[in-house]
């Protein structure tokens, strides 16, 4: 018997997965943006956000504490 709270847990974990996803594209975007500005250590923002990008793929499978911190982070980064 399909449990009621799945389809709640569905779409939380969407949500959570969602913002991860929107703050490694936003730091994406900033790193092309300072490579055509010449600026220095873009790497680092393309390495967080793969960091993020694999957060994001294994959202449900995360410990709570690493998951809530994934989505605070995110959402600090995208303002």
């Amino acid at each position: 018997m399909p449990n009621e709270h799945e389809p709640r847990r569905v779409e939380i974990d969407r949500a959570d997965r969602q913002v991860i996803q929107q703050a490694a594209a936003q730091l994406r975007h900033g790193a092309i943006m300072a490579g055509y500005a010449g600026l220095p250590h873009k790497h680092l923002a393309f390495a967080l956000a793969l960091l993020l990008d694999e957060l994001a793929l294994h959202v449900r499978d995360l410990r709570p504490e690493v998951r809530a911190e994934a989505v605070r982070d995110a959402r600090m980064l995208l303002g």
